[in-house]
């Protein structure tokens, strides 16, 4: 896929909207210092040619009681055409899902309210696919850290900027103009309150109330884009960390520093999982190698041992369990 540049203005466009993606062409104008048709305009073009794919809320599940359960499956006896098929089936019912190069060919989160409903799902689905599976790997994913894109801009030393999702898991009750809030923000985070009004049948007073008090609550934590990075040039790899019997003062260390690399945008934690878990993008292997290199010459007591895997495509992004 070819690579589109950015100008300058771009970036800071793309940097402005990832960790506040309902932030109006107003706001993002001042920050970038364009006028607010200008500004307009350029965001409508990211659109336009596929950077930006779409803009979602993110909603820490564990405060809706909601399970969120990974799945790496590789496939065998399954030509293009249906793995194809099979990578349909699944976007239909995960929440994230990608088509990965290495140990695993399809790898995926799929948000259950209990492990019965999980199931139902994976029995279903292992009817009608189970032939065409050669290995499965199942994870309950615990928490996670979504860090700044700030390999969108290197230079920008600032990373404090993250949301963590399950630092304080407690069940907190909503109700259908809630669930219907998040649904549409899970699907377009940058609709006014005004147009989710007219689609949830409320005045735009009581949605943006709603919008506040979800906020408030930490079930809501922020709003992101949908990027294709490939065209930014980027690959995008998981790092799977074995970590010598380490303390928890230890993975505060190790998270901290890995923190402060702009090109790391996700570490994750799952009961089944790794040790230590993280996603970042790099321009190439080599760059990936350096950085795995750099963190055994860092933490050599540490570290046992570092696996990794490329996405190859991101098919979809959500964090709140809408099928379509």
């Amino acid at each position: 896929m070819e690579k589109i540049n950015l100008d300058l203005k771009d970036k800071n466009i793309l940097l402005a909207l990832d960790m506040d993606a309902r932030k109006p062409d107003s706001s993002i104008a001042k920050v970038v210092r364009l006028s607010k048709q200008v500004t307009n305009y350029r965001i409508r073009r990211l659109e336009k040619k596929g950077i930006i794919k779409s803009y979602y809320a993110v909603i820490d599940h564990t405060k809706l009681g909601l399970k969120l359960y990974r799945i790496g499956l590789k496939l065998e006896n399954a030509g293009k055409e249906k793995e194809q098929e099979i990578l349909a089936y699944l976007t239909q019912r995960a929440s994230w899902i990608v088509s990965a190069l290495g140990t695993w060919d399809i790898w995926m989160a799929v948000y259950a309210k209990n492990e019965y409903e999980f199931m139902e799902f994976w029995n279903k689905f292992y009817t009608e696919y189970g032939y065409f599976i050669k290995q499965r790997w199942i994870s309950l994913m615990t928490a996670f850290w979504n860090f700044e894109r700030s390999f969108i801009l290197p230079q920008k030393k600032n990373r404090d900027k993250m949301f963590i999702l399950g630092k304080k898991p407690a069940r907190t009750k909503i109700d259908e103009i809630d669930e219907k809030i998040l649904q549409q923000l899970t699907r377009n985070a940058r609709q006014t309150s005004l147009e989710l009004a007219k689609k949830i049948k409320q005045t735009e007073r009581i949605i943006r109330y709603r919008i506040r008090r979800l906020e408030e609550q930490k079930i809501i934590l922020g709003y992101r884009t949908f990027l294709n990075t490939s065209l930014l040039g980027l690959k995008y790899y998981k790092l799977f960390i074995q970590l010598k019997n380490v303390k928890s003062k230890d993975f505060a260390i190790i998270r901290n520093y890995v923190t402060q690399n702009p090109a790391v945008v996700y570490n994750t934690v799952a009961l089944g999982g790794y040790d230590f878990e993280l996603e970042a993008h790099f321009h190439d292997s080599q760059a990936l190698f350096a950085f795995i290199v750099e963190l055994k010459e860092t933490f050599p007591a540490f570290i046992r041992s570092i696996q990794h895997m490329e996405y190859i495509k991101e098919h979809k992004v959500t964090y709140y369990p809408i099928f379509s």
